[in-house]
């Protein structure tokens, strides 16, 4: 099943590559840039790339400081529930042989 999977992420991934080499050799016409800081002309290809890789950048921060603290939260509320459940089954018993 490893294996399958390997082989399917390296297929996409190189899918990916090869389209990418692709456009940017189809676009590789200057296009001016205007940013806070000045104007500026680079390639179609390398401005596409860029902002592709700004918003992966984005995206991963977004991650770091929102998702995994939520992900964390709900492991250690997760472990508060099982040791209470445990609790609760060990004061059962002990009121099950209590009674009787």
């Amino acid at each position: 099943m490893f294996w399958i999977k390997f082989i399917l992420i390296a297929a996409i991934l190189l899918t990916v590559l090869l389209l990418g080499v692709e456009f940017s050799t189809l676009h590789a016409d200057p296009v001016p840039i205007d940013y806070l800081l000045g104007k500026t002309t680079l390639p179609l290809s390398l401005v596409v790339v860029g902002a592709f890789a700004a918003g992966a950048f984005v995206t991963a921060l977004i991650g770091v400081f929102v998702v995994l603290p939520l992900r964390w939260q709900v492991t250690r509320l997760r472990q508060t529930v099982a040791s209470k459940d445990q609790e609760i089954n060990l004061l059962a018993r002990k009121a099950g042989r209590d009674g009787h």
